[in-house]
């Protein structure tokens, strides 16, 4: 049987949660204090480089009718996707150092190249 007394919440418990979403919101907002603005937009078809953009200038690259890569007011996102799902058409667009757009069924990677990128490993 079960007691009472044992369901009852205690101090502990109480400090115990708070200290667990305490940690998971500093966890969740370092990363909004390092990331860097990217400089260029490097795209890749198939693994091998096809196209370095600068962010700084608008432009729309179609990528071998597969898709439409479109930087625009220091971002880049994708237009236009022939792949299945559309997965990456629906993606954020990228800005920052390190962040990127992947489209496995066109093998096309899309990153934001930057001075100043950090990875998952020293980050």
């Amino acid at each position: 049987m079960i007691n009472e007394k044992d369901l009852k919440i205690r101090k502990n418990d109480i400090f115990l949660a708070a200290s667990v979403i305490i940690l998971c919101l500093i966890i969740a907002v370092i990363p909004f204090f390092f990331f860097f603005d990217g400089s260029s937009v490097l795209i890749y078809v198939d693994g091998e480089l096809y196209a370095e953009k600068s962010l700084n200038e608008n432009s729309v690259t179609d990528i071998d009718g597969l898709m439409q890569v479109v930087i625009e007011n220091g971002k880049a996102y994708v237009k236009n996707s022939v792949c299945p799902n559309g997965a990456c058409e629906h993606s954020a667009p990228v800005f920052a150092s390190g962040e990127s757009i992947i489209c496995l069924p066109n093998k096309i990677m899309i990153k934001i190249s930057g001075e100043t990128e950090m990875d998952a490993i020293s980050g």
